[in-house]
């Protein structure tokens, strides 16, 4: 693999798991203010972030809630951890909340708490080296998504250096 290639993927997974955090640390202030409409969806951001943060060192096409998906089914075969996808789940309703304000301001602060322990493992696998399936185990619907996953994006993916920096988001 081309070096400059990978360091730019570092740098952006890097930018993706900065970003993650800041939304998680303002989604806990959002539910304190109770705002949990602000809260949710800031919930949400920060785990898609955090499976950006890993998709973009494995050189995966991760634009697109269905993509943060595939990523995230990827994970749990390579890991054998089904509750990857079922703390996705739960942080789903989150965004699903942002549009039609329906879970209390409970089960909002219960599916943050969902959201991050998904975000803590993201980060523990991001620092690990992957464990790729061997090719003559995959069954079809694993060799279809990494053929998704593989993918260029149909469009132009952003540069590292375009993410916003911590210091563009505001406090």
């Amino acid at each position: 693999m081309d070096p400059a290639a990978e360091q730019r993927r570092r740098a952006k997974s890097d930018r993706y798991q900065q970003i993650s955090r800041w939304l998680l640390k303002h989604a806990q202030q959002q539910l304190e203010l109770g705002d949990t409409m602000q809260a949710s969806e800031k919930t949400y951001g920060a785990v898609a972030h955090a499976v950006k943060a890993y998709g973009e060192l494995r050189g995966w096409n991760h634009f697109g809630h269905h993509r943060i998906e595939l990523v995230l089914d990827q994970l749990r075969d390579e890991w054998d951890d089904p509750e990857l996808v079922t703390l996705h789940a739960v942080v789903k309703e989150l965004h699903n909340n942002y549009f039609e304000y329906e879970i209390s301001s409970t089960r909002v602060r219960d599916y943050f708490q969902a959201a991050k322990s998904l975000t803590e493992k993201l980060a523990i696998l991001r620092s690990s080296p992957p464990r790729p399936l061997s090719s003559s185990s995959l069954n079809r619907e694993q060799r279809r998504r990494l053929t998704q996953l593989m993918q260029p994006p149909s469009r132009e993916q952003v540069a590292a250096e375009d993410l916003p920096s911590l210091e563009d988001l505001p406090e």
